[in-house]
């Protein structure tokens, strides 16, 4: 009988090994292990910024040597702050992917990121025959701008503010507008500018004569859409 008590409770434990092996709980996997040395450092010194940047990335420069980054104070703590646009290094034959990237300055000479957002600036593949269709990134009133524009005959263009307030970064201003250079100039542009902290909007177009009208309106505040929920698809 004794024996058959501890052949039992030897089984129990070597069925509680083999669980507790195979809890996923237990086991980093490849892809795991993979995401974390692709994770960015979240403090780095003013002097080494690529320590925000995820492997495999870097900072875009639209024009050879002028890395697409702006400062300026954006939590209002006096102290400025950094936004940056990051590239994927090109692994493909295909255009890589680009996200912002958002780091707050400290008083250490120091930035701790914010945050990195995908889907807010374009591929360099994304502005027809016009190219490369971004334009800049600034830091204006507090907040972070993004523009681009592209097109051929029909040109178009984008601008999204962003606005850092109650702990999150939030889309709080767009402006979007196209015209056909055959006959109007981007002055006679159709354009929608609308603020989403209060609901008012610009309407502009332009007839087939060539005279322009404006509407002004209010459509209501409506839920903000958080910077790492933004697609200008679903706008």
């Amino acid at each position: 009988m004794k024996k058959l008590i501890v052949r039992s409770v030897g089984i129990v434990a070597l069925l509680s090994y083999i669980v507790g092996c195979t809890d996923p709980s237990h086991i980093q996997t490849a892809e795991a292990k993979a995401a974390s040395t692709q994770t960015p450092n979240p403090v780095a010194k003013a002097d080494n910024i690529n320590a925000l940047i995820p492997a495999g990335w870097h900072i875009l420069e639209p024009v050879l040597g002028e890395k697409a980054i702006a400062k300026g104070d954006l939590n209002k703590d006096g102290i400025s702050d950094l936004a940056a646009v990051i590239e994927k290094d090109m692994v493909t034959d295909e255009a890589s992917p680009r996200s912002i990237l958002i780091a707050f300055g400290g008083k250490n000479n120091t930035y701790t990121l914010s945050i990195i957002a995908k889907n807010v600036v374009l591929r360099s593949d994304e502005g027809g025959v016009w190219g490369d269709p971004f334009e800049s990134l600034t830091v204006d009133r507090g907040s972070v701008l993004v523009s681009d524009y592209g097109g051929s005959n029909w040109r178009w263009y984008n601008k999204y503010r962003f606005r850092y307030q109650d702990h999150d970064w939030f889309l709080i201003g767009s402006t979007r507008g196209s015209y056909f250079t055959g006959a109007t100039t981007m002055d006679q542009s159709d354009e929608d500018d609308i603020n989403y902290l209060t609901g008012q909007y610009i309407q502009r177009r332009t007839d087939d004569q060539g005279h322009l009208t404006t509407k002004k309106g209010n459509r209501g505040k409506q839920k903000l859409i958080r910077l790492k929920e933004f697609n200008s698809e679903n706008l």
